[in-house]
């Protein structure tokens, strides 16, 4: 009995390993985009709907290698939030929710455009032998001269574990959920019009 229990989980597992990692993505795209009107891009921090700082902290580290491979210019992180420090502070003071307007872009880091993320879904679920990890995210991308959006995109992704220990499952489970970021990341960014640096 404890013989077909077993073959019964690897089954499982066969079939888990199967479907693996899995995506959908959606994403629009200006009409008549201009290539150009993007040059440099500033990545604010990743909003959370979700309280989960770590996730929205790594999404946005991948977001930014991912817009370097894309072709952009790197505008560092800190150099983004140090100069955008005291528009977080009021921000943050006033309860206010609103996006930093894409026009202090333009003033403050010299940016063409902004890239605004939002962690909307991560959901980490755990049975016996079984555990799961899904990531979505939504972005824009937005003029800093006329405030438009240029374009968006929104992904989820989502990796199914099988063990049959406890402690390989949690093993599992970790190793994965860089992948899935990786994974959501990916899709979103492959649907962002190529940079400058790759266009030549």
């Amino acid at each position: 009995m404890n013989n077909c229990k077993i073959y019964l989980y690897i089954l499982i597992a066969l079939i888990l390993n199967i479907s693996g990692c899995s995506n959908n993505s959606q994403y629009g795209l200006r009409p008549n985009y201009d290539q150009n009107s993007a040059k440099i891009i500033a990545l604010l921090p990743v909003e959370n709907i979700t309280f989960d700082s770590k996730t929205s902290k790594l999404l946005r580290l991948k977001l930014f290698e991912e817009l370097y491979f894309k072709g952009y210019s790197k505008l560092p992180l800190n150099v983004i939030d140090k100069k955008l420090e005291p528009l977080y502070i009021s921000k943050i003071s006033k309860n206010n929710t609103d996006i930093i307007d894409p026009q202090a872009l333009k003033d403050l880091l010299g940016a063409d455009a902004g890239m605004y993320c939002t962690l909307i879904n991560e959901e980490k679920s755990k049975k016996v032998f079984y555990a799961s990890v899904t990531v979505a995210i939504r972005c824009e991308l937005r003029s800093s001269e006329t405030g438009e959006v240029l374009w968006n995109a929104e992904s989820k992704s989502t990796s199914r574990n099988f063990d049959l220990t406890k402690k390989g499952l949690e093993r599992k489970s970790t190793e994965t959920y860089e992948t899935v970021i990786e994974e959501v990341v990916n899709k979103v960014m492959k649907t962002l019009p190529d940079g400058p640096n790759l266009r030549g």
